[in-house]
């Protein structure tokens, strides 16, 4: 896959849609109901764009490595990025998107080593599954096809984006309107 700005958006907004999607059905068969997981309303979820980013930025790095290497990347990249997306949503935003807290081997409830593990299940399947899909289809489709789908999703992660920080800036100041924090 080329390197190129349009490619980048269009990784970062497709695999923020499939990652959206992988969340959706695992908490919805987990509550047997429909949740709709993260900090944005739209379907998609920007640690599963962010993260696949940085797959792709890693994965040609350590292709030569033997499988144990693979793994310990995988797992401190995944777990860093988990962790960092939850200390943001939580400082920015005072969001808990989601809780680890009476899971084993976990930090303040935002990592936890079991998920860790899926991650580093999740990142092999995105290395040798998921990717070479993406870069099949990325490689024929149509750059007008590309451009208007980054377009329209990016628009609307940014205007979802926009709402949530103007909200949060809102009951901000509401807390402080009311003598709160």
């Amino acid at each position: 896959m080329k390197l190129n700005f349009l490619n980048i958006l269009f990784s970062f907004s497709f695999f923020s849609s499939v990652g959206w999607v992988l969340e959706v059905l695992y908490r919805s068969l987990a509550n047997r109901r429909f949740i709709n997981p993260g900090l944005l309303k739209g379907p998609y979820l920007i640690l599963y764009g962010t993260g696949a980013l940085a797959l792709i930025a890693v994965i040609p790095c350590i292709q030569e490595y033997f499988f144990l290497v693979k793994a310990l990347v995988y797992l401190v990249a995944a777990t860093a990025l988990e962790l960092f997306a939850a200390l943001m949503a939580e400082k920015f935003f005072k969001a808990r998107l989601w809780d680890y807290s009476k899971e084993r081997f976990q930090f303040r409830g935002h990592i936890c080593l079991k998920f860790s593990f899926y991650w580093i299940l999740l990142a092999f399947g995105f290395e040798y599954l998921f990717f070479p899909l993406f870069q099949a289809m990325n490689n024929y489709m149509p750059y007008k096809i590309k451009l208007v789908f980054t377009i329209i999703l990016i628009s609307l992660i940014l205007t979802d984006f926009l709402f949530v920080v103007w909200n949060s800036l809102l009951l901000g100041r509401e807390k402080i309107d009311k003598g709160g924090f």
